[in-house]
C-alpha cells in the first residue's frame, strides 16, 4: 500500500497516509483533512480571506435572530442545516488564511476570536431592544443559546483545520469575559441525540 508523507496544517507534525484515502484524520491532533486539498499547490496567504472571514463573522448571531426558538425535536435538524450552509463560506475563508500561515497559527486564531467578541459586543451594545443592562444581558444570553446549539456544532463539523481550534480558542475567551453566561462545546450528534435523553445542561456549565 503506498503511503505518502504529509505535513499536517492544524499541528505541523508529519503523517504518513495511505495514497488511495480521500480524506483522513491526524493521527496526532485528529483534525480532518481532504486528500485533494494538501496535495493541491500552495497559494499566498489572500488577504481577501481574511476580510471576508472577519466581515462575515458575527452572520451567524446577527442573521439568525431567536434562533434558540428553532431547538426542539422536530425543527432542530433543518435550523442547524441553515447555520451550517451560513458559516461554510466564512470558516472556509478563515481556514485558507490560517492553513497559508501554520508559524501564525494560535495568533490568527486568537485575532479571529477577539475579532468576533469585538462585534458580539457591539452588536449587542447598539441593538434597539437593549436599552437597559437587563435587556442587553437577555439578548446576549438568546444569542449565546445560538452560538451554543447551533454555530459552534455547525462549525466542527465542516471537518475543517479550524473546526476544532477556533471554537476552543472562542468558548475560552467567550467564558472569560461572560463568566455569568458560558457555554460548551458541543457537536450537533449529541446535541440532536439530547432530545432522547436527559437535557443538555453540560453545554452551559459554570
Amino acid at each position: 500500500m503506498e503511503q505518502i508523507t504529509l505535513t499536517c496544517p492544524a499541528c505541523g507534525r508529519e503523517i504518513q497516509v495511505p495514497a488511495e484515502l480521500r480524506e483522513f484524520s491526524c493521527v496526532y491532533c485528529g483534525a480532518k483533512h481532504r486528500m485533494a486539498e494538501l496535495l493541491s499547490p500552495k497559494t499566498p496567504a489572500d488577504e481577501a480571506d481574511r476580510a471576508f472571514a472577519e466581515e462575515h463573522l458575527l452572520d451567524c448571531v446577527r442573521d439568525f435572530p431567536n434562533w434558540y426558538k428553532q431547538f426542539n425535536r422536530k425543527k432542530y435538524e433543518a435550523a442547524y442545516r441553515r447555520q451550517l450552509e451560513a458559516v461554510t463560506p466564512t470558516c472556509e475563508a478563515m481556514d485558507r488564511w490560517v492553513c497559508a500561515q501554520p508559524a501564525k497559527r494560535e495568533a490568527l486564531l486568537n485575532d479571529f476570536a477577539d475579532s468576533f467578541l469585538a462585534q458580539w459586543d457591539s452588536f449587542h451594545r447598539g441593538h434597539p431592544k437593549a436599552r437597559t443592562k437587563h435587556a442587553r444581558d437577555r439578548l446576549e444570553f438568546a444569542d449565546k443559546l445560538t452560538l451554543a446549539l447551533f454555530t459552534v456544532p455547525a462549525i466542527r463539523s465542516l471537518g475543517l483545520s479550524v473546526s476544532e481550534d477556533f471554537p476552543r480558542v472562542l468558548r475560552d475567551k467567550f467564558n472569560a469575559l461572560y463568566p455569568n453566561n458560558v457555554f460548551e462545546l458541543g457537536t450537533y450528534e449529541d446535541i440532536a441525540s439530547g432530545f432522547r435523553r436527559h437535557g443538555l445542561s453540560n453545554l452551559f456549565r459554570k
